[in-house]
């Protein structure tokens, strides 16, 4: 089965991953992606175990595309951000995802994810996943090269890329400039 996957951001997706270590073999076989969930699974839930949101963030860059997550979040503001803070936009926005995923990851470790559903929609792969626990993650994957990247995750009802937006833009317009979001970031 080809999937392909709507492009998003990474965030919560890496969250999810973090938390959950292996897939349930049945339903696993069933997905192309089951090889990349394992891998980006067993550093979530190592960062999950040290409760770090550097080692969220580190999880986060090496799953998913973390330049494309953080311009996605600016939304009609992208092109308000100077190519000179662009680096500087970039390592905030990293520390944010990190303390983000921290946050929402707590009690998520359990160390075995189980494949809900493995659905080709769009241009992507969308991957629903139940923890030990039992908690839902919802994966959105993109090709990448020829692997996979996280584009999004939802864990505990929130879509991780759209949350940053919302955040995001909505502390630009509230300021009045993008130095008002920069200020938020590194606060």
């Amino acid at each position: 089965m080809v999937i392909p996957v709507r492009r998003f951001s990474v965030a919560l997706i890496a969250i999810a991953f973090s938390i959950f270590g292996l897939l349930d073999p049945a339903v696993a076989g069933s997905c192309p992606a089951e090889s990349f969930v394992k891998s980006a699974g067993q550093a979530y839930d190592r960062a999950a175990a040290s409760g770090s949101p550097a080692a969220f963030a580190s999880a986060a860059g090496r799953y998913s595309d973390l330049r494309s997550l953080s311009l996605f979040a600016l939304g009609q503001y992208r092109k308000d951000l100077p190519k000179s803070r662009e680096a500087e936009f970039l390592s905030l926005t990293r520390k944010f995802i990190g303390e983000t995923l921290r946050k929402h990851g707590r009690g998520l470790s359990g160390g075995i994810v189980e494949i809900i559903d493995c659905d080709a929609s769009g241009s992507g792969l969308t991957v629903s996943t139940r923890s030990a626990s039992g908690k839902k993650i919802v994966f959105r994957l993109a090709k990448a090269g020829g692997g996979y990247t996280v584009r999004d995750v939802n864990m505990q009802g929130v879509w991780l890329a759209q949350q940053m937006r919302s955040k995001f833009t909505s502390t630009i317009s509230r300021t009045g400039s993008i130095d008002g979001l920069f200020a938020y970031l590194g606060g």
